[in-house]
């Protein structure tokens, strides 16, 4: 193990071990005069432990999960260890100002009592059924540079499915079909991670893919998951044909995959262009896009609709162009976790990410970031649902 990470996880488990213990003060305060207090106590005690060793067990030995190529029993723990985790800073919170009162320090731990179960009851909810509930956003796309034939033309943006995260289970995705056919979408773009690293996880999804694009014209681009970058590969020929399986898993499904390239959409005598790249982050994530490739033979008066899963790319590249329209992007999934209610909207993917979700204008130029359908890292949606975009775009008429 690199000394880096070694380091970080000595210090993320101080930060654990130091929580707990702020718990454990807590909950002795909150039951202070309950029978049940020495119970409770005990078991934050064994709690905690449970979890330290099951998180050595799953992260330094005997397991490494960049080794392993069954997430199963990690997404579970996953989900399990960030509830602990969350609803015990609260406490952590109430301990810091109970040093800076004099009197009422129970009241604190009351008060952090309160919201972790609150927090704990929110986490629940998003791990079972918050990543059932597909919300469909409705969007429209004003430009003078769409053609007349393509005034009203309606897209369906998937992004970020990661098939392995829905464990074989394809009620959501059946659901999200029925929910497609009903659009009538004119076209389907999918905006990258069709996996969460390997190609065993498209096994058996070809029908459900294929009811849609059989009818429907469907481009998609690659995400960085889908590049298995995430695993320690014992060659790289291995890693190569992986990858070279997902690439045909697209094509299989009926996308036509825009690997820097693009493809003209014909309506008449009219048409528009959907670009596509290959994965574009900010390091640590991988620079693949040819953007000068995927834009060759392009009109320069052509409405242009450009794929890319990272939408720094838009941020420090693409908003700068004045050849692109309309950017469409995933990546972020909101952070699976957020705001979308009530005319607010807010997620913590903000500290990390400027464009985050929704709709971004940077002059003539459009950006549209799809918080994803399936989950990576932690099973959970917690009001950031699975999320299916539908894109109507609409000529402006220039006098």
């Amino acid at each position: 193990m690199r000394s880096f990470q070694f380091y970080y996880l000595i210090f993320f488990l101080i930060i654990y071990v130091a929580i707990s213990f702020s718990t454990f003060k807590g909950i002795k305060s909150v039951f202070f005069h309950s029978r049940y207090k020495s119970l409770i106590s005990r078991f934050v005690i064994v709690e905690t432990v449970f979890f330290l060793v099951a998180f050595f067990i799953f992260y330094i030995w005997p397991f490494n999960v960049r080794n392993i190529t069954d997430y199963t029993y990690h997404l579970i723990f996953n989900v399990l260890f960030s509830i602990d985790f969350v609803i015990k800073l609260p406490f952590t919170i109430a301990s810091l100002i109970a040093l800076t009162v004099k009197r009422h320090r129970r009241v604190p731990y009351l008060m952090a009592f309160i919201i972790s179960v609150s927090i704990s009851i929110s986490m629940i909810f998003g791990s079972i059924i918050g990543k059932r509930l597909i919300q469909v956003n409705y969007v429209t796309v004003r430009s003078q540079n769409i053609p007349p034939p393509f005034d009203g033309h309606r897209l369906i943006q998937l992004s970020d499915i990661h098939l392995g995260s829905f464990n074989h289970s394809k009620n959501l995705l059946v659901k999200s079909k029925q929910i497609i056919q009903n659009e009538k979408p004119d076209l389907i773009l999918f905006t990258g991670d069709l996996v969460n690293n390997f190609s065993y996880e498209t096994k058996g999804w070809n029908s459900y893919f294929k009811d849609l694009t059989a009818q429907i014209p469907a481009f998609s681009i690659l995400g960085n998951h889908d590049y298995g970058n995430y695993t320690t590969w014992t060659d790289e020929n291995e890693k190569e044909k992986n990858f070279n399986e997902i690439v045909k898993a697209h094509s299989d499904f009926g996308f036509n995959i825009l690997n820097n390239r693009n493809s003209k959409i014909k309506k008449g005598n009219d048409s528009i262009f959907i670009a596509g790249v290959e994965n574009w982050g900010l390091p640590p994530f991988p620079q693949y896009a040819n953007l000068d490739s995927a834009m060759l033979n392009i009109p320069e008066d052509a409405f242009v609709i450009l794929l890319s899963h990272d939408p720094a790319h838009w941020e420090s590249v693409v908003k700068y162009r004045n050849d692109i329209d309309l950017t469409l992007a995933g990546h972020t999934h909101g952070f699976q976790w957020g705001i979308t209610k009530a005319g607010i909207k807010f997620s913590f993917a903000w500290l990390a990410r400027k464009n985050w979700g929704g709709l971004y204008e940077f002059g003539d130029s459009k950006l549209y970031v799809n918080t994803g359908f399936g989950a990576v890292a932690i099973p959970w949606r917690i009001n950031m649902s699975p999320e299916l975009t539908v894109i109507t775009l609409k000529r402006i008429e220039v006098d």
